[in-house]
C-alpha cells in the first residue's frame, strides 16, 4: 500500500506540473486547525460529452434517405458546497479529517426542422411498430440533471515545508437524470392540426468509491497550486420509461416501453487549481476538473427508419464531464497548525 500511494504520488505532482489549470471539493489541507469546521461554496462551467438522443427524422427528397435529428445536451451549469471537521487526530485508520460534499449539474439542448416542399419529417414509436410520415416540423429536447453526494475521509502528508500530500478515501452517490421530448406536428388532418410526440425518462443511479491523491505546493507567498488524481469503481441501476402518442382520434401513435438495466464502471478523476489563503481561515479558488464514468445510462429511442423496427431502450455510454468555476472556503475554530 505503501509503495501504491509513492507511486500515485509521484504521477500526480508530475500531472499538476502539466496542467496550470484548477480541481474540485476542497483539494489539499483545510483552513482550519483540531476540532475546526469548516464550509465551502463552489460554481461554474458544466460541459458533459456522453450519448446523443434520437429525436426524429428528416426526408430531403421524396424516396431519398431518412437522416436522423439529434439533441446533445453538453453545455451548462452546476453549483457545490460541502460542510467539513477537521479532528485533528486520525478518528478512522489514519484519516483525521471528514467532509460531506454536495453537487448538482443541469445540461440541456435542442434541435428542430421545417420541412420546405418535397421534404418530409417522420418520428416512429417507441415500440418501433408505426412510422408516422407528412411531418411539416419537428423538436427534439433533452435536459439531464446531475446530483452527487460524497463523504471525503482526508489524510494529510507533509513532504516538505511548501508541499503537502492529501489522501482522500470518498464513498459516493450519483444520480443522472435524463428527460427527452421530441414533437411533431403534420398537415391538417381531422379539421385541425395533427401532433405526434414522443419522450423518455432515463434514471442512471450510480454508488461507489474512489481514491485520490492531492498536491498542494506553494508557488508565491499566499498562492498555492493545487491538484487531485483519482480512480474509483462503482455499480449501478438504470431505468427508462418511454412514451408516444398523437392528438389523432383513435391513438394508433400510443405506444409505452419500459426498459433496466445494471453493471459496474469505472470513475476517473483529474484537476488543478490556485488557492489564494487570503487569511488562515479563509480561501479563494479558481479551479477547473475532469471526471470520466464508463458507464452512464442514457435513451436508446427506435429510430426512424422504415426498414428497422427496433423498439427503444435503455443503454450505456461513456461520459466525459468538465468542470471549471470558482470557490470560496471558511473555516470556523483556530487556525491551522
Amino acid at each position: 500500500m505503501q509503495n501504491f500511494r509513492i507511486a500515485l504520488a509521484i504521477v500526480a505532482t508530475a500531472v499538476l506540473a502539466m496542467l496550470p489549470e484548477p480541481s474540485r471539493a476542497d483539494m489539499g489541507l483545510a483552513p482550519v486547525g483540531p476540532n475546526g469546521t469548516y464550509l465551502s461554496f463552489e460554481g461554474g462551467y458544466l460541459y458533459q460529452n456522453g450519448n446523443k438522443v434520437d429525436g426524429f427524422g428528416a426526408i430531403a427528397t421524396p424516396g431519398g434517405p431518412t437522416n436522423e435529428v439529434y439533441a446533445d445536451p453538453k453545455n451548462g451549469f452546476f453549483v457545490g458546497g460541502l460542510i467539513g471537521y477537521e479532528h485533528g487526530t486520525p478518528f478512522l485508520f489514519s484519516f483525521h479529517r471528514a467532509e460531506l460534499y454536495v453537487m448538482f449539474g443541469r445540461t440541456e439542448d435542442s434541435s428542430g426542422n421545417s420541412a420546405p416542399p418535397l421534404e418530409d419529417i417522420t418520428l416512429k414509436t417507441v415500440d418501433g411498430d408505426i412510422l408516422g410520415f407528412g411531418g411539416l416540423n419537428g423538436n427534439v429536447s433533452v435536459e439531464r440533471k446531475t446530483w452527487e453526494g460524497a463523504i471525503r475521509l482526508e489524510h494529510d502528508q507533509v513532504h516538505s515545508p511548501h508541499t503537502t500530500i492529501t489522501w482522500v478515501l470518498a464513498p459516493f452517490i450519483r444520480d443522472f437524470k435524463e428527460d427527452s421530448n421530441t414533437v411533431v406536428t403534420t398537415a391538417t388532418c381531422c379539421g385541425g392540426c395533427c401532433e405526434f410526440n414522443r419522450g423518455g425518462d432515463v434514471d442512471s443511479f450510480l454508488y461507489g468509491v474512489y481514491l485520490a491523491a492531492e498536491p498542494e505546493h506553494l508557488i508565491h507567498h499566499n498562492l498555492y497550486l493545487v491538484g487531485r488524481l483519482g480512480a474509483g469503481i462503482y455499480g449501478y441501476n438504470v431505468d427508462g420509461s418511454f412514451n408516444s402518442g398523437s392528438s389523432a382520434t383513435p391513438d394508433l401513435f400510443s405506444a409505452h416501453v419500459s426498459d433496466s438495466s445494471s453493471g459496474v464502471g469505472f470513475r476517473g478523476l483529474l484537476g488543478a487549481g490556485l488557492k489564494l489563503k487570503v487569511s488562515p481561515r479563509f480561501v479563494g479558488e479558481l479551479y477547473s476538473e475532469a471526471d470520466y464514468f464508463s458507464d452512464v445510462g442514457t435513451a436508446k429511442f427506435a429510430n426512424n427508419q422504415d426498414d428497422d423496427s427496433s423498439s427503444s431502450r435503455v443503454g450505456s455510454d461513456s461520459l466525459w464531464e468538465f468542470r471549471a468555476g470558482a470557490r470560496v472556503t471558511v473555516g470556523f475554530g483556530s487556525d491551522p497548525q
